[in-house]
């Protein structure tokens, strides 16, 4: 389980030991990517294969990167 949090501006979620959660978090079904200090990622790209949203929801079965590259179901980038 974890919590949402927003400090200085930045999102964290953080787990139920009140740690900073990284790396990738399924919180309600969608899939969030969380660097190495904790720090909720939007609107980029990870790892160069998955596209996180502005609401920091990682993409599937859509185009993105402004209508650019497509990702798949399993949240891939799919090279055509």
């Amino acid at each position: 389980m974890y919590w949402l949090a927003k400090i200085g501006g930045s999102w964290y979620f953080l787990k139920s030991s009140g740690a900073m959660a990284t790396g990738w978090a399924q919180v309600g079904g969608k899939w969030y990517y969380l660097n190495s200090s904790g720090v909720m990622q939007s609107s980029k790209w990870i790892s160069g294969t998955y596209w996180v949203g502005s609401n920091g929801v990682m993409a599937t079965n859509t185009w993105v990167d402004g209508g650019r590259y497509y990702v798949g179901g399993n949240g891939a980038w799919i090279r055509r």
